[in-house]
């Protein structure tokens, strides 16, 4: 439902759609006339590693120094920001001496970032980026001026290659530079602490001091090694004789070991006989209590037993043969033990006599061999530098230079037009709904529910006939037009169900909405059908009734009969439709609300009721003037006319509330000048036409 109220918001205001679309459209084509030309050259940049190189430098062992100087030759994206950095940048601009329309070199951002007006006026620009699934950059320039934007490709590779180059180099001749000075200066070092070892030497009479001092070490290192390896075997003698003890105690008379059963005589024949007593003193006491003497005396057996069997292994613990033997391997083995620690002590004291001297000695030495093997390193260093930067090379070479372009890439007529036309069609729709949004007025049934949720009694397209009256009294009753205002008489009919409505006022929000030209075809239609029917005009402000019908005036009418002027009968006049008449509202009063408000008019309408099958009163707007409300209370029904597209929600909101106060309930509400092929009531137009030409004399109608 949403998308049909987007479509009827397009129908009605298809002209400010149109326009949008046509002026963006039109204005994109002139444009791309107007504005500058562009001109696009590429030129394109080959990465490659220098497998050749690296094959030379790794064949001299020096592949670590050549995985340096390429390995980072895949890394694209960081070549990519190399190149669009400032310093590569400013040395194109000033080359090329590109200037902006102030004379002043372009700033390196606006090479890459031209900016709007950069782009409409095609400004020098460059865009650098790479040939997807290649190892290749493309180098893209752009200028209102074909061989300059070819001049820009070439120039911005030319640069970029020269730069790259000199960068590579540049590491290694800095490195050169600093090894060589350190080597300089390292020479000189080591030459002072040469002389400073020999020098000590001659004075102390030392051939090799090296020699000596290792043989003593080694053999101070013998000896603690043997040291440990005595303690060792003392700590598991130890051990071993710790295991015998804590075994020993825990043999008892209650446990005694086999081994000890087996070697000792005297323990096995104690253990047989305190078991022999056990069991005798077990069969004793199935017959005998424990205090029995006999019972008594086994005890006493069996305690003796005990203290011979405790004592027994205590002197078998205390002659035991394998801790004799340990302890008599540990005492041979602490002795040793103190001849290595001897030894040892004459050694350290036979080189403690070397003096203190001998060590300064030591130290020139070692102070000479760190110099020196800093020196052999450097210079070693200082070769690989130097065949590296003989080697170094740039990982990147143009492979194709740019080409002046035959003609411009922008502003391309045909793109141009399609965006205008999807921008006016985007912003045609936006203007579409900000003035749906703006518009307040009441522009189907829908909207009228919304605010006031009377009856609607039909709807009146908007329409125009040759006659500029707007009257139906020429058409056939097939047309459309005519069915409308029939629907509107059926929904006056069924309103009246209840209580018949013979005197019906029709009103508006405001002037010139349609109201008296809708009652006038009211009826036209009533009267046609063979009711007979009076108009009165009560709008003694702006008359209108005596205009619809040429024949009629405006000299007498209702103003004349309330004062009294004229009769009813005087003032009525006929029309050229049959069955219906008019009271036109005569001469304008000083104060039309004084006599719309009398009591003569009531009675005037009730009189003309008797008279007519339906009397219908053209009131003035009721949010104008108050005169509806008292036509009101000598009506039977009131119809409001409200203008489709004019009528805005807010005045009807009014009206609701003045006709809630002043007690009116409306009969129902008529539609007026609805636009038929757009909104709400489309499908109306559509199949009244149809059904109209389907009608025609001499074609074969459809079934309806």
């Amino acid at each position: 439902m949403e998308l049909l109220k987007v479509w009827a918001a397009l129908l009605r205001r298809k002209w400010l759609f149109l326009q949008a679309v046509v002026f963006f459209t039109v204005g994109a084509g002139i444009l791309s006339f107007i504005l500058p030309k562009q001109y696009e050259a590429t030129s394109k940049i080959s990465i490659e590693s220098s497998d050749a190189s690296l094959s030379i430098l790794s064949d001299m062992d020096l592949g670590e120094m050549a995985s340096s100087i390429v390995g980072a030759s895949d890394d694209t994206e960081t070549k990519i920001a190399l190149a669009e950095m400032r310093p590569m940048l400013d040395e194109v601009i000033w080359r090329l001496q590109l200037r902006d329309s102030d004379g002043e070199l372009l700033p390196a951002e606006k090479l890459l970032v031209p900016g709007i007006d950069g782009d409409i006026l095609a400004y020098p620009s460059i865009e650098i980026e790479t040939q997807q699934g290649t190892e290749i950059l493309v180098v893209l320039a752009t200028s209102n001026n074909p061989e300059l934007s070819a001049l820009l490709a070439d120039t911005m590779v030319e640069v970029y290659l020269t730069k790259s180059q000199e960068a590579a180099k540049k590491d290694t001749q800095d490195a050169l530079t600093f090894v060589t000075g350190e080597l300089g200066r390292l020479r000189g070092e080591f030459d002072t602490a040469l002389k400073t070892v020999a020098d000590a030497k001659a004075r102390e009479k030392v051939i090799d001091l090296d020699s000596e001092v290792r043989a003593a070490v080694g053999r101070v290192s013998e000896l603690y090694a043997a040291r440990e390896e005595a303690d060792a075997e003392i700590a598991d003698v130890r051990a071993q004789i710790r295991q015998h003890g804590v075994a020993n105690l825990d043999e008892t008379f209650d446990l005694v070991s086999p081994a000890t059963q087996s070697t000792n005589p005297l323990v096995r024949e104690l253990k047989k006989d305190f078991s022999d007593l056990q069991q005798t003193r077990a069969k004793e006491l199935l017959d005998k209590t424990p205090k029995h003497p006999d019972i008594v005396l086994l005890d006493a057996e069996i305690r003796d037993i005990e203290l011979q069997l405790t004592e027994a292994l205590r002197e078998q613990h205390e002659l035991d043969p394998d801790i004799t033997g340990l302890q008599v391997q540990l005492a041979g083995l602490v002795q040793r033990r103190e001849q290595i620690d001897g030894a040892a002590a004459a050694t350290i004291e036979e080189f403690a006599i070397y003096p203190d001297k001998m060590r300064e000695i030591a130290g020139f030495q070692l102070a000479a061999d760190a110099t020196e093997a800093i020196y052999k390193s450097l210079l070693e260093t200082q070769y690989e530098i130097a065949v590296a930067e003989a080697m170094t090379v740039s990982d990147m070479r143009a492979v194709e230079p740019a080409k002046a372009p035959d003609k411009a890439s922008a502003p391309k007529l045909i793109v141009y037009v399609i965006l205008g036309f999807f921008v006016g069609n985007a912003l045609g729709i936006g203007l579409v709904f900000l003035a749906e949004y703006i518009d307040e007025s009441v522009k189907g049934t829908d909207d009228v529910k919304e605010v006031w949720p009377l009856a609607l009694l039909g709807i009146v397209p908007h329409y125009r006939l040759k006659d500029k009256r707007g009257l139906i009294d020429a058409l056939p009753a097939t047309d459309p037009l005519y069915e409308a205002f029939r629907n509107i008489r059926n929904g006056v009919s069924f309103a009246g169900v209840d209580q018949q409505i013979n005197i019906l006022t029709v009103t508006s929000c405001v002037p010139g909405e349609g109201k008296s030209t809708v009652m006038a075809n009211l009826a036209i239609c009533l009267a046609q059908d063979g009711q007979r029917v009076i108009i009165v005009d009560c709008d003694m402000r702006r008359p209108v009734q005596h205009r619809m019908f040429p024949a009629l005036s405006n000299e007498r009418g209702l103003s004349s009969v309330l004062t009294n002027a004229c009769s009813a009968e005087d003032a009525i006049q006929r029309t050229p439709v049959e069955n219906l008449n008019v009271l036109t509202s005569g001469p304008i009063p000083s104060n039309p609300g004084r006599l719309v408000e009398s009591l003569r008019l009531r009675q005037l309408l009730h009189q003309l009721a008797g008279q007519y099958d339906m009397v219908l009163v053209d009131a003035p707007p009721l949010l104008v003037v108050g005169d509806g409300a008292a036509l009101f209370r000598s009506s039977k029904g009131m119809v409001i006319v409200v203008e489709a597209g004019k009528t805005t929600r807010r005045m009807l909101s009014d009206l609701r509330q003045r006709a809630e106060t002043a007690g009116i309930e409306p009969t129902g509400i008529v539609l007026n000048k609805v636009d038929v092929r757009a909104g709400q009531h489309h499908y109306y137009g559509y199949y009244a036409r149809h059904y109209k030409s389907d009608e025609k004399p001499g074609k074969k109608g459809k079934v309806a």
